[in-house]
């Protein structure tokens, strides 16, 4: 029996229209053609740019698919760091799109870009001055006290969201108001975290979770994982035991275990997560890797490393990703999978340019051999000590 042919598809753009080549260049995107999507966007913004104010007036949605052509290059440009660009590109948004209600959005994002691109001062300048203009909008305060964060201004990051606070606390909106107090405690909660404020920073993320419980539950393992490396085990275990993922949650009680002295105990949890299935669960990958890297064996993680990657690619699947080939004597690979990480970890808030410390500590409690680890020893933010320098 023979198959029905496709029915075309409607409305579908002329390959040279305007609309066409903005799908071209949302289309370079999605498969991370980066630089050619940038030039395709750039282009058609050009010639919308050109255009006769006739035109301009007979075809208004041409000004939409301009001020979303810009939004989505701006996106692109900030994720290649071409913060400059970036910048130019958000002033020309904000000139063309006069909507009051985002304005200030658009503000928000402007003085981001400038941060970035190392205006810092006067960014936070103009954020400050956002939110003194606007006082009732928690956003402003928002966006000023993150920004702060970022830029190591603790003290200025905590006036602002507490006037974030007290501006959301004006809401009429109670379902507005919700997602707003969720937002700005979860935000005290990474401040409080920074500044080692533990009593704080558990506080913060339980009236966070108390807000938005279904939310906040994902990220149960950063409170955890911080009270760990602060040596609260007791408070972290507390966490652990809330935690409904199998594979962060046994991955973590482990490493309690191992570092309170009960290295079988510790075993065994790494075991139990080890036979689980990765793939079934939503989150919690990484924790899977790591707690069979330190079960000893890495070929579980190389099998799967093609579907883990595909489906979770962050940084941290590619840092273990890594360890698991220098486990297996490939130093090419394994360099290979680290760059990569750092590739993406350069585009944080701050940029990172080596793999954390504690990844470096990992690497050598699994790698046995010393050539493998002095291959692999650059790409680390390793503190020197005496001890570890030839010839001592």
């Amino acid at each position: 029996m023979s198959q029905p042919s496709p029915t075309p598809p409607e409305h579908l753009p002329l390959p040279g229209s305007y609309e066409g080549l903005f799908i071209q260049a949302r289309s370079l995107a999605q498969v991370d053609l980066i630089p050619d999507a940038i030039a395709a966007y750039q282009r058609l913004i050009q010639k919308l740019s050109s255009l006769s104010d006739k035109i301009q007036s007979r075809r208004p949605e041409l000004k939409d698919l301009r001020k979303q052509a810009l939004v989505e290059l701006i996106d692109l440009l900030s994720w290649e760091r071409r913060f400059a660009e970036a910048v130019d590109c958000q002033k020309a948004l904000l000139d063309l799109d006069t909507d009051p209600k985002r304005a200030a959005l658009w503000r928000r994002r402007l003085a981001s870009l400038r941060i970035q691109k190392g205006e810092t001062e006067s960014g936070l300048a103009d954020l400050r001055a956002l939110a003194e203009e606007v006082p009732d909008d928690p956003w402003n305060w928002l966006g000023l006290g993150e920004e702060a964060r970022l830029e190591g201004r603790l003290a200025e990051s905590l006036t602002a969201f507490d006037g974030a606070l007290t501006a959301a606390g004006q809401s009429q909106d109670e379902e507005q108001k919700t997602e707003t107090l969720a937002s700005i405690y979860y935000r005290r909660f990474l401040l409080f975290k920074e500044m080692a404020r533990w009593d704080d920073a558990v506080q913060a993320w339980e009236q966070a979770a108390a807000l938005k419980p279904d939310d906040v539950a994902e990220t149960i393992p950063d409170l955890y994982k911080a009270l760990t490396e602060a040596g609260l085990y007791g408070m972290a275990r507390t966490y652990v035991d809330r935690d409904s993922n199998s594979l962060h949650a046994g991955m973590q009680r482990g490493l309690l275990n191992f570092m309170t002295g009960k290295p079988v105990d510790a075993m065994q949890e790494w075991r139990a997560v080890a036979a689980l299935d990765p793939l079934s669960f939503d989150r919690g990958q990484d924790a899977w890797m790591e707690a069979v890297l330190r079960v000893g064996d890495p070929k579980p993680v190389l099998d799967r490393l093609d579907d883990l990657l595909s489906g979770y690619g962050s940084p941290q699947v590619l840092i273990l990703g890594g360890m698991a080939w220098a486990m297996s004597g490939e130093a090419e690979t394994a360099k290979a999978m680290l760059q990569r990480a750092i590739d993406l970890l350069r585009r944080d808030r701050p940029p990172k340019i080596k793999l954390d410390g504690a990844d470096w500590r990992l690497l050598t409690s699994l790698v046995p051999h010393a050539e493998m680890r002095t291959a692999l020893k650059s790409y680390f933010a390793v503190i020197e000590t005496t001890w570890e320098q030839p010839g001592h």
